[in-house]
C-alpha cells in the first residue's frame, strides 16, 4: 500500500525543484561560466536526485519489490518488478553516479556532468508522472479511497 501523504509531499518537492530548475535559465554550458549558476544548478540537482531517489523507494517499499542496500539497488528493483524498463535504469543510475559524486566528491563535478544531468530531467518527469499514474489506479480500486 502505498503512502500516499509521503508521496505527495514528494512529488511537491520534485515539482519545486522542477520550476527551480526552468527559473534558473540555464539552457547551455556557458551558463554555468557564472559561479553562481554552477552551484545553484548543482545544488537544485542534487535536492532534485534525492526527492527521485526518495519517491522511487517509496515505490520498492509499496510494492514489497526488496530491501535496497543501495540507492542504485532500489532502481534495479524496480526494473525487476517492471515499473521502469532497462533504459530508464540506465538513466537513473547515472543521475545516482551525479547524486553521489555531488554528494561525496563535490569538487569533481564539471559543468558538463551538470548539463548532462540536467538533460534527463524528462526522465524523471516521466518516472513521477508513472509513480503518480500507479498510485492513482490503486486509489481507484478501493472503495472509499481518496
Amino acid at each position: 500500500m502505498y503512502d500516499t501523504e509521503r508521496m505527495a509531499r514528494i512529488c511537491g518537492d520534485i515539482d519545486r525543484y522542477t520550476r527551480d530548475l526552468s527559473l534558473l535559465s540555464i539552457h547551455e554550458r556557458r551558463d554555468l561560466e557564472d559561479r553562481k549558476n554552477f552551484y545553484a544548478l548543482a545544488m537544485v540537482l542534487f535536492s532534485l536526485m534525492n526527492a527521485v531517489i526518495d519517491l522511487a523507494d517509496e515505490l520498492v517499499s509499496a510494492r514489497n519489490a526488496g530491501m535496497p542496500s543501495t540507492y542504485r539497488e532500489i532502481f534495479t528493483l524496480l526494473v525487476q518488478d517492471s515499473v521502469i524498463d532497462t533504459r530508464e535504469f540506465e538513466l537513473m543510475s547515472r543521475l545516482v553516479s551525479y547524486r553521489n559524486r555531488l554528494a561525496h566528491e563535490y569538487g569533481a563535478i564539471t559543468p558538463d556532468d551538470l548539463m548532462d544531468a540536467l538533460d534527463m530531467t524528462d526522465t524523471i518527469r516521466i518516472f513521477v508522472e508513472r509513480a503518480k499514474g500507479m498510485v492513482r489506479e490503486e486509489m481507484s480500486r478501493k472503495p472509499g479511497a481518496f
